[in-house]
């Protein structure tokens, strides 16, 4: 049987481990990860957690009591009233777009089974519902977004080089 003097040390471990993930987020997306059923199973926690570590993100399954206490630790009000029930958080250290994207993909995919349920979630000092997580999914993730401010960048270059050539063809 462990003694209290261990479970508190491991508590605030946690706790400090929590801390550490909320400060480096750019995003934190708070799940139901059991939702009305059995719930996730080990395979699809993996298989999650897998798909959110190759975009710069991890999911972590959490108490509320630590997480709301480390919220309020880093000063986010308003997190404490959607930390209820089964819940689990995935946090996105690089791009948050393509966190959220990759979190409301996989509760897509498994729909039948009703889990993750990515309920509401903290960016930039706002606590984030439902609806503006879905936007958040929306947007383009960072390497598109790159891609399309290069594309606009060269297009007007191309532009002028095809005006300047056009008498040479002709």
């Amino acid at each position: 049987m462990k003694s209290r003097a261990v479970k508190l040390e491991r508590k605030e471990l946690f706790l400090d481990q929590l801390r550490d993930r909320f400060e480096r987020s750019s995003v934190a997306i708070l799940t139901d990860y059991r939702g009305d059923g059995k719930g996730m199973t080990v395979k699809e926690i993996s298989a999650l957690r897998t798909k959110l570590r190759a975009i710069g993100g991890e999911y972590r399954v959490v108490k509320n009591t630590l997480a709301a206490k480390a919220a309020k630790d880093l000063g986010i009000d308003g997190l404490e009233g959607h930390l209820k029930g089964p819940t689990a958080i995935a946090f996105g250290y690089d791009d948050p777009a393509a966190v959220a994207k990759a979190v409301l993909d996989f509760a897509n995919d498994n729909k039948a089974k009703g889990v993750p349920i990515p309920h509401s979630g903290y960016m930039n000092g706002k606590v984030l519902d439902a609806k503006s997580l879905k936007a958040l999914a929306d947007l383009p993730t960072l390497p598109q977004l790159q891609q399309q401010l290069l594309g606009l960048m060269l297009s007007s270059h191309r532009n002028i080089m095809g005006v300047m050539n056009a008498p040479g063809r002709q």
